[in-house]
């Protein structure tokens, strides 16, 4: 996959950044005779091991086994959570080595020392930002809690940098300074580890996602219900499962829908791994017939589809074999110069037509492939006026039941 290669690299140049930058401090703390260089020297060869972690469980998180069908991305958040403890790590031997240690820094290359701390600095800030940029376009928990992580590290070597310039001026800046940052350290370790354990108790994916999602599925007009919709992150990826409540004519039908919804979420909702959408017809206790008319005072059927000034509405309780609507309504697309009849057949598929009378053919035409996807039924008639016998006739003979006309 092109996306598990782009992590795997930055995993990789998070290796060598963080290798360079412990031989190049260690080297400049022995020649300019700085310790708290050379502790952050030995602090950057505790961040090769995280590196060297991350890029392993990455690889192991890419992996789909038998035993783990679903993948191991999960591992991804696990690298997450141990960075987070890393960075609280951090933030404790910055409290330490300021606060609590007593030390005489003997520096020989004062300005060596100051050069290779502000140079630290400058790489591992730049590279922080280019792998938190790279860890979210991919959406890689653990590639941005690497980002996040060394950021803490390009704090620890400005920290470095203000104690050096401090002593050269007796002023205790470096205290001064992990007083401010610390709290940005602790705050950026405690959002890692609230997410990563987020992920690992299988918590919802974020509100907005869902919502996202749902207004997707609520879309397509064959869709009456969505009884259930969840979701869940797994280290980059993500899983919905739903239970929806599908108007179709068989089962087939219905599987179509559900391939039509998946695609179009697919499409639009980035790093989905499994789509779960669960199916079931729904019960039918309305039967629309819909017919152009026209005139508004008369249910008169025009020779024209697209054209027609007016469209007719006749719903029918199911359950009850009645009339509970007939309504005639205004064609809204009669004004558009191009595409009437499928804006037209569009409009009455949204609003659950069953069944359409129409006085026009359309063998061939747009209107006839949008009924046809939706399961929409086509009469041709040669009546000009739909009477309540009319009605009565074609409803017994598509549903089998007699419609009570009293």
């Amino acid at each position: 996959m092109a996306k598990m290669k782009t992590v795997h690299k930055i995993a990789t140049y998070a290796i060598a950044v963080n290798f360079f930058l412990f031989v190049f401090k260690l080297f400049m703390a022995l020649f300019s005779g700085s310790i708290s260089l050379l502790a952050d020297a030995i602090h950057s060869s505790t961040d090769i091991i995280s590196s060297v972690a991350l890029f392993i469980g990455i690889r192991i998180a890419g992996r789909k086994t038998k035993r783990f069908p679903l993948g191991l991305y999960k591992v991804e958040n696990l690298i997450s959570l141990g960075i987070a403890f890393v960075i609280f790590l951090t933030g404790y031997e910055m409290v330490r080595e300021v606060f609590f240690q007593d030390k005489t820094l003997i520096l020989t290359h004062p300005y060596h020392a100051m050069a290779t701390a502000a140079t630290a600095m400058i790489i591992t800030w730049l590279f922080s930002a280019y792998e938190t940029k790279i860890g979210k376009q991919e959406n890689s928990p653990a590639i941005v809690a690497d980002g996040k992580h060394i950021r803490t590290d390009a704090i620890v070597s400005f920290i470095v940098l203000l104690g050096l310039i401090g002593k050269q001026f007796h002023f205790p800046a470096e205290k001064i300074a992990t007083v401010v940052v610390i709290g940005f350290i602790m705050k950026s370790g405690w959002d890692i580890l609230l997410e990563s354990v987020r992920v690992l108790l299988d918590a919802s994916i974020d509100p907005s996602t869902l919502e996202q999602i749902k207004a997707i599925i609520k879309t397509h007009p064959a869709i009456t219900e969505i009884r259930e919709l969840i979701g869940r992150n797994s280290g980059s990826f993500t899983f919905i499962e739903g239970d929806l409540v599908v108007k179709a004519k068989d089962f087939q039908h219905a599987h179509q829908i559900i391939e039509e919804i998946t695609s179009e979420i697919r499409r639009k909702i980035p790093h989905i791994d499994r789509i779960i959408l669960h199916y079931e017809p729904a019960k039918q206790i309305s039967f629309i017939i819909a017919a152009m008319l026209e005139s508004a005072s008369e249910w008169k059927v025009s020779e024209h589809f697209g054209e027609a000034p007016f469209i007719g509405w006749i719903e029918i309780r199911t359950d009850e074999n009645r009339i509970v609507r007939m309504q005639i309504t205004a064609n809204p697309y009669t004004n558009i110069e191009r595409g009437k009849g499928i804006k037209v057949a569009e409009h009455l598929v949204n609003h659950g037509v069953d069944l359409v009378l129409s006085r026009q053919l359309f063998h061939g035409k747009g209107p006839e492939y949008v009924f046809n996807s939706r399961d929409v039924k086509v009469i041709p008639i040669k009546e000009e006026v739909i009477d309540l016998n009319f009605v009565a006739r074609i409803y017994r003979e598509e549903t089998g039941h007699e419609l009570l006309t009293s």
